[in-house]
């Protein structure tokens, strides 16, 4: 218990420290079940601008979000500017957020997180006291998924079984400090019909590059791949990157070292009655292109396991000669078929009987594994995790 606890009820903290919107979705459902158990808990949210009230609002009802206490945590207007001079190819208006609201962030009993820079709080900035829980937001087979640093985290919550067996193989989380709890952004975005894009019924495709220098198939292939549904009015083709893609100019990994330029996409593209282009809006997070494709072609997003929700045919672009087979950050490439030219979309496209006979029975279970036999109803699952967690810390709830 802390020492301040006596006479006050636990403080739990919802912290969206990121300039875009995409992990919103995976933690706002768990706040809004959180605030509807009871309790002796008041609930926190932390934005860093006014527009992500708007957002986070999108996924709470109204008596939940007037029973949370927000707060801004406006950044650094020097960090904001070296940032947009490299152009955003280092993330330091979210390390200067947890050093400048430091204190704030520290006044949480329990802090949930849905990405793994707010370790900093406690391995470099010095707050011992909160406890924090990581939410996640995803459920991909990258290896920055599986980061040594969450070890670090008092609390993981983990959608599956897949997803847990790989932690706790790797150490990355321990027994008795970790929740399956499923998927709470399945319970942010519900099933409804689906939305009609084209005013047409030709096939769709999504095509969902990832953002990452090298594992992108998207600075090597993305302009072929617009031609290439640009000369067949037959297929509708939706364009909709990662959303980090086009809110960065500049895109750096360490591993390997790559460097990549955002290449601007021409309007003449965007004339096409059969091509989609989102380079970031809120249709890009909420599922609404998951579930309006009948075909996924990408390369490293997690969003693959979104689109499985319902099996359906897969095509992995392997722009970077990944030796992939036996590798478990490439474990989705098996769930579809894998290419590295764009001329052999073609045959896949025009014959897709080889998803039924090959891929489906995989996605199935990779769905399972990864989501458990339940993956809905995750975001109350968290909430009850994250509630006995306080429960145990601090006696009182």
């Amino acid at each position: 218990m802390r020492p301040d606890s006596d006479d006050r009820p636990a403080r739990i903290g919802f912290l969206y420290n990121h300039e875009q919107i995409h992990q919103i979705p995976h933690s706002a459902p768990i706040l809004a079940e959180l605030a509807a158990l009871p309790g002796d808990f008041e609930i926190h949210a932390f934005l860093t601008d006014t527009s992500q009230r708007d957002k986070l609002a999108r996924f709470l009802p109204a008596s939940a979000l007037k029973d949370i206490h927000v707060h801004l945590l406006p950044p650094s207007r020097v960090g904001a500017l070296i940032e947009a001079f490299t152009g955003g190819a280092l993330p330091l208006r979210r390390i200067g957020n947890l050093v400048r609201h430091r204190k704030n962030l520290a006044a949480m009993d329990i802090l949930v997180v849905p990405e793994t820079t707010s370790i900093f709080l406690k391995t470099r900035l010095g707050v011992k006291t909160t406890k924090l829980v990581y939410s996640q937001h995803g459920a991909g087979d990258r290896a920055v998924g599986f980061k040594k640093i969450i070890r670090d985290f008092d609390h993981v919550l983990v959608c599956g079984e897949r997803v847990q067996a790989r932690m706790l193989a790797e150490g990355i989380i321990r027994e008795g400090e970790h929740s399956i709890v499923g998927y709470p952004k399945f319970d942010a975005v519900k099933a409804a019909d689906e939305k009609r894009l084209f005013n047409n019924r030709n096939l769709t495709v999504l095509y969902n590059p990832h953002f990452h220098p090298f594992l992108s198939s998207w600075y090597s292939h993305g302009r072929a791949i617009l031609d290439h549904f640009a000369a067949r009015p037959h297929l509708n083709l939706i364009v909709a990157p990662h959303v980090m893609l086009y809110e960065r100019r500049l895109h750096v990994s360490t591993g390997p070292l790559t460097v990549r330029a955002t290449p601007e996409i021409p309007d003449s593209y965007k004339q096409y009655p059969n091509i989609l282009i989102d380079e970031g809006s809120f249709a890009s997070v909420d599922m609404t292109y998951t579930r309006a494709a009948d075909v996924y072609l990408g390369d490293a997003s997690s969003q693959v396991y979104e689109f499985i929700e319902r099996p359906r045919p897969c095509i992995f672009l392997n722009s970077h000669g990944a030796c992939w087979r036996d590798d478990p950050n490439y474990a989705h490439w098996h769930l579809g078929e894998v290419i590295d030219q764009i001329d052999k979309l073609d045959a896949l496209l025009g014959d897709l009987s080889w998803h039924e006979m090959r891929r489906r029975a995989g996605q199935e279970e990779a769905f399972r594994s990864t989501f458990g036999a339940d993956p809905y109803g995750g975001a109350a699952r968290a909430a009850e995790a994250i509630a006995s967690l306080a429960a145990r810390t601090f006696i009182k709830v």
